[in-house]
């Protein structure tokens, strides 16, 4: 198992789209600042007021960072970078290799899933850095407080667990589909909550026109809690409750479903 995780790690960061995915991220993050910026003076009318800027409003870096300015683009691009990293090995060849070498096919699929998951932490903490940077020239740094370890380290640490969750559900489908094109826009669907939304909704109109039961079970999707705002410390009691059971539920049925099915297929 550590054999295949030291390859696995290897094949990361020699991974060009590794470095360009986390490239357009900062990009994002970049154009995200000036969206966030130029809508907030329009909507309170101040735009018109010749040079004001929000150094002169007294904005800070940190007022950035509680924001998660720019986050929502970690989980589209976790999506499609591990589409990449996961179909790449049945394209290639790679996976049938190992298979024919002996390598347990669940330790195969279990150290591309823990490293997979190093993704989101990197970029997560790429994006991080980023924003600080960025806003930081343009706006105020900010003095550095003890309340940011609660209001924004906590928060941030949340945020990645949810984004390790995901990983568990995109590798899942790399290996269920094994084609990059199908996982890419599977994945790409999920991290926007396109094919969720059709999916939750489709159920949530069964249960109230044909059993009359009266509930909206998109509070148990993954991603209705993945903004870095909507964890913010101390969190909601509803979302405390169900918070640890989602974590844990998305990270481990993913898991068997893919293993257990990578397992029975013959491997091309």
């Amino acid at each position: 198992m550590l054999g295949m995780l030291k390859s696995e790690i290897y094949k990361l960061f020699n991974k060009k789209s590794f470095y360009i995915c986390a490239l357009i991220l900062m990009g994002l993050i970049g154009l995200s600042i000036w969206a966030y910026e130029k809508s907030f003076l329009d909507k309170f009318g101040v735009s018109g007021i010749e040079g004001i800027s929000f150094k002169q409003m007294g904005f800070t870096a940190w007022d950035a960072m509680m924001n998660g300015i720019g986050f929502e683009f970690i989980t589209v691009m976790n999506s499609i970078f591990t589409s990449i990293f996961v179909c790449y090995e049945f394209s290639s060849g790679m996976n049938k290799n190992l298979v024919i070498r002996g390598r347990n096919k669940f330790v195969i699929y279990f150290s591309k899933m823990l490293v997979s998951m190093l993704i989101p932490i990197i970029y997560t903490l790429l994006s991080a850095v980023t924003l600080y940077s960025i806003t930081s020239h343009s706006w105020n740094a900010g003095n550095w407080e003890q309340s940011y370890i609660n209001s924004i380290i906590i928060p941030m640490g949340l945020f990645v667990l949810v984004q390790v969750a995901f990983q568990s559900i995109f590798v899942m489908f790399g290996y269920l589909f094994c084609t990059s094109v199908w996982v890419t826009a599977n994945n790409f669907g999920l991290a926007f909550g396109i094919i969720p939304s059709l999916i939750i909704s489709g159920i949530n109109y069964i249960l109230k026109n044909w059993f009359g039961i009266q509930t909206n079970i998109f509070k148990y999707w993954l991603g209705s809690i993945s903004g870095v705002y909507s964890l913010s410390y101390p969190l909601k009691e509803e979302t405390a409750k169900i918070f640890p059971w989602l974590i844990i539920a998305y990270f481990i049925i993913p898991a068997i479903i893919g293993s257990v099915v990578f397992f029975k297929r013959e491997v091309k």
